[in-house]
């Protein structure tokens, strides 16, 4: 009977034992990892490495014996150790294996893990080291102008790490930069959605994303939030030019205006303005605006050829209503003519001078041509259209 139980003690013992033999690899991993990480930190990689390999070589034993099996520590460091190794391993070929092996640790030790014991460990797994592999992976890919694997392994690490602008920012630039124009607007969006550093940028970038895919409207609403937002000239400036080129040149007035007040010395803005006032037939205003843009800048040809352009459209409005008189109205005839002709005159040195400063622009060519047909002057606009056919 003593020998029966002093058998049956020795069983149990040895179990025991077994059990905790396990148990200690379980240990044993953590220790060794939990070194690792010390001697990391304080960048002693050489040092630091051994204690790695010490601790995957505990944590294989321990995640195949039936006794820690379903440990969820056991998977759990399991997730870590290997994750950690795929991060110093920089051959694709032999660190892929080891980050996917990671990740399916993790995914046991989560399903195992009820108690949320392990949950600590098992976060900084997905948000520190699957992550980073995945940022590693992308910014390799990136550097290699492999844009498209850039985004997909961006977009992998912010799986791991949702919301973080840094890698949001890497995966549009990287969408972006691959063609894939609908995904790299859809991470800017989200970033316009945050405080990232970086947002006054984004805004514009992804107002001209907008205009790329022919959604103007959406690009001027961008801007238009952008500019007021931050109050940027530039991301201002966009709205209007997307504005007037749209045909929406009325409701663009006061924002220009509001912009020529605040940048004085900007040629645009007044030029723009002239365009704008131009466009719905407010020739005076168009007139004095162009000029205002050549008080800036004596040597804007743009602005030169518009306001050119103004006082020939004058002309040319004036003495086509002229023809249409009645023959009764000669002295109505004659005023009209007269004025038609002062607005020429008075078109003449803009035309001249747009023509000068950019030689090779067809409109001021044209807008001189059509002057020298409206004063008979053949041998000019015989000359004028030897220029235009060079062009």
């Amino acid at each position: 009977m003593k020998i029966k139980s002093f058998i049956l003690a020795a069983v149990f013992s040895a179990s025991s034992l077994i059990a905790f033999a396990q148990k200690g690899e379980v240990a044993s991993a953590k220790s060794n990892y939990e070194k690792f990480l010390g001697l990391k930190e304080a960048n002693s990689m050489m040092l630091a490495i051994p204690n790695l390999n010490t601790a995957k070589a505990s944590v294989d034993k321990a995640v195949v014996h039936p006794k820690t099996l379903e440990d969820p520590a056991a998977w759990t460091y399991k997730a870590l150790i290997y994750g950690e190794l795929a991060l110093l391993d920089t051959v694709p070929s032999s660190s892929k294996p080891l980050i996917e092996e990671a990740k399916a640790a993790h995914k046991k030790a989560v399903a195992l893990d009820k108690a949320g014991e392990n949950k600590a460990n098992l976060d900084n797994a997905s948000s520190a080291i699957f992550s980073q592999y995945e940022l590693n992976q992308g910014v390799k890919a990136y550097q290699t102008n492999n844009f498209a694997d850039a985004y997909t392994a961006f977009n992998n690490a912010l799986a791991f790490r949702p919301g973080d602008t840094t890698i949001t920012y890497y995966a549009g630039l990287s969408a972006i930069n691959a063609k894939n124009y609908k995904d790299g607007i859809s991470r800017y969006e989200d970033l316009i959605k945050t405080n990232f550093s970086a947002n006054k940028s984004i805004y514009l970038d992804l107002s001209r994303l907008y205009t790329m895919e022919g959604d103007t409207a959406k690009a001027i609403s961008i801007a238009s939030e952008g500019a007021t937002k931050f109050n940027d000239s530039q991301l201002a400036t966009q709205e209007i030019e997307l504005s007037l080129m749209s045909g929406k040149q009325k409701e663009v007035i006061s924002k220009i205006s509001d912009q020529a007040s605040k940048n004085p010395t900007n040629k645009l803005y007044p030029y723009y303005l002239g365009i704008a006032y131009s466009t719905i037939g407010e020739t005076a205003k168009a007139e004095e605006s162009y000029m205002q843009a050549i008080k800036i800048d004596g040597n804007f040809a743009d602005a030169y050829i518009n306001v050119g352009g103004v006082l020939l459209n004058k002309a040319i409005t004036l003495f086509n209503k002229a023809n249409q008189l009645p023959q009764n109205q000669q002295k109505e005839y004659d005023a009209m003519v007269k004025s038609a002709g002062e607005d020429l005159e008075k078109a003449f040195p803009y035309l001249s001078k747009a023509n000068e400063l950019d030689p090779k622009s067809k409109i001021a060519l044209e807008n001189l041509k059509t002057y020298y047909i409206i004063k008979k002057n053949q041998s000019k606009v015989d000359e004028i259209a030897a220029q235009l056919e060079k062009l």
